[in-house]
C-alpha cells in the first residue's frame, strides 16, 4: 500500500560623474523628486525562486514639486555589499501621472540567494542625476523554491508491511543554475495524532536530496514532511498522506 505526496505550495560612486551625467546633491534647490522610502515585494507573494527570473514590485514614496517633465527613478541592486546589477528602473513621475506603486522589476536567479537591497537611489530629470541619500527600506530576499524529486515530482512515498513502514523522501531546490537535489537539507518526518502534527524524527538528506527512513508503528497514521525555512531556502510542508 503506497501513498504519494506532492510538496505543498510552498553607494553612489565617489567619482563626480555617473553614467556620463553630473550627480547633484539631494538638497539641490531645483530637485523635483525627493525619494523617501522604497519597499520591494514579490509579485506572487513568495520569495521562492523557481525559474531563471522572478518578478518583484517596487513601492516608492516621494515628495514631488515643480515638475514640468518626466523624472525617472533608478537604483542599483546589491546582495550584501556586492553590487549585482546597475541602473534598474524602479518608477517614474510626470506632471500628470506617476508610476510609483507596484512598479515591476525582474531579478535573476544567477544573482544568488539571501538578502538583497535596492541602493544608490537617484532621479534622472532633464538629463541631470539627483542622488537621494536618505532613503529607507529597499530590502528583499530571494530563496530557492522546493519541489518533490521522486516520481511524478512527489516529495515522499510511504510503504507499509504490517507494522513496518518505509518512507522515501526526495526534495529538489532551485539553485542559481536550475533544479538540484536539496543536498544536506534537514527535514522533519511528522505524523498526525489527536488532531495535531508531531515530529517523529528529523533526518538529513544526502547529496542527491534523498533519504530512506524505516520505522515501526503499530497504529495507522497520516504522515508528512516539514521543511524549516532558511536564509536561502523556503520552507513548507507536504500534503498529508492517507492513514497507513
Amino acid at each position: 500500500m503506497r501513498a504519494l505526496l506532492k510538496l505543498a505550495a510552498t553607494g553612489v560612486a565617489a567619482a563626480s560623474l555617473l553614467l556620463g551625467t553630473a550627480v547633484l546633491p539631494a538638497s539641490a534647490a531645483d530637485k523635483p523628486v525627493n525619494v523617501t522610502s522604497v519597499k520591494v515585494k514579490p509579485s506572487n507573494g513568495s520569495n521562492g525562486v523557481s525559474a531563471k527570473t522572478k518578478s518583484y514590485r517596487v513601492i516608492t514614496k516621494a515628495k514631488i514639486s515643480g515638475l514640468d517633465s518626466t523624472a525617472t527613478i533608478y537604483a542599483n541592486v546589491y546582495r550584501g555589499s556586492k553590487k549585482v546589477k546597475s541602473k534598474v528602473e524602479i518608477g517614474w513621475v510626470s506632471p500628470n501621472y506617476d508610476y510609483l506603486s507596484g512598479y515591476p522589476i525582474s531579478v535573476k536567479s544567477k544573482w544568488g540567494r539571501g538578502a538583497f537591497t535596492l541602493k544608490d537611489i537617484r532621479v534622472d530629470y532633464h538629463g541631470a542625476i539627483y542622488a537621494d541619500t536618505n532613503v529607507t527600506g529597499g530590502g528583499f530576499a530571494m530563496k530557492s523554491a522546493i519541489d518533490g524529486k521522486l516520481k511524478y515530482h512527489n516529495a515522499i512515498q510511504v510503504q507499509a508491511k504490517g507494522t513496518k513502514k518505509t518512507m522515501k523522501i526526495g526534495l529538489r531546490c532551485y539553485e542559481k543554475g536550475g533544479w538540484e537535489g536539496c543536498s544536506g537539507k534537514r527535514v522533519h518526518v511528522q505524523y498526525k495524532t489527536d488532531g495535531h502534527w508531531k515530529t517523529r524524527k528529523t533526518v538529513r538528506l544526502n547529496g542527491q536530496g534523498l533519504h530512506t527512513y524505516s520505522f515501526t508503528a503499530g497504529k495507522k497514521y497520516s504522515y508528512r514532511i516539514k521543511v524549516d525555512p532558511g536564509n536561502k531556502v523556503v520552507g513548507g510542508t507536504t500534503t498529508a498522506s492517507i492513514k497507513i
